[in-house]
C-alpha cells in the first residue's frame, strides 16, 4: 500500500512540476475607478495549444473557460457559465484575444468577447476587455 501511494505521490509531484499554470485577470470599471479582483481567473496548460480553468465573475459566479492558442500568442476562448438559466447555448461566451509579453511571465491581453444570448434588441452585444496574465 505504501509503495502504491509513492507511486501516485511521485506521478502527481512531476504532473505539476512540469505544468504551466495562469493566473489571469480581466480590468473592469467600477463606480469611476478601475478594479482587478472582480473577474479573476486560474488556468493550467494541457499543452502549448490548450488551457482549462476557472474563472470568477462577481462574488458568486463562477464560469469554466477553456483557451485554444491558434496563432503566435493569439488565442481563442470559450467560458461557460455554471449558475446561469436558460438553455447551454445562452450560457456560453466565446472571444478572441492577443498575449502581449511585457516581461518574462507577464503578459498584458486584449480580447474581445461575445456572448451567444441575445439582448434585450436581438442583437449580440460583445465587450472589450483588457487583461492581465501571469504565467508560473
Amino acid at each position: 500500500m505504501n509503495k502504491l501511494f509513492l507511486t501516485m505521490l511521485l506521478a502527481l509531484g512531476t504532473t505539476i512540476a512540469s505544468a504551466q499554470f495562469s493566473v489571469i485577470t480581466t480590468v473592469t470599471e467600477v463606480e469611476d475607478e478601475y478594479n482587478l479582483t472582480d473577474k479573476l481567473a486560474i488556468g493550467y496548460d494541457l499543452s502549448d495549444m490548450i488551457m482549462i480553468g476557472l474563472a470568477m465573475d462577481g462574488e458568486d459566479n463562477y464560469r469554466l473557460m477553456g483557451r485554444y492558442k491558434f496563432a503566435n500568442d493569439c488565442w481563442g476562448v470559450a467560458m461557460f457559465d455554471t449558475e446561469g438559466e436558460g438553455e447551454y447555448v445562452d450560457r456560453l461566451d466565446l472571444g478572441v484575444g492577443y498575449s502581449f509579453n511585457v516581461w518574462n511571465g507577464l503578459y498584458v491581453e486584449p480580447s474581445y468577447i461575445m456572448p451567444m444570448k441575445k439582448n434585450e434588441e436581438d442583437d449580440y452585444e460583445g465587450t472589450f476587455n483588457f487583461g492581465l496574465s501571469y504565467k508560473f
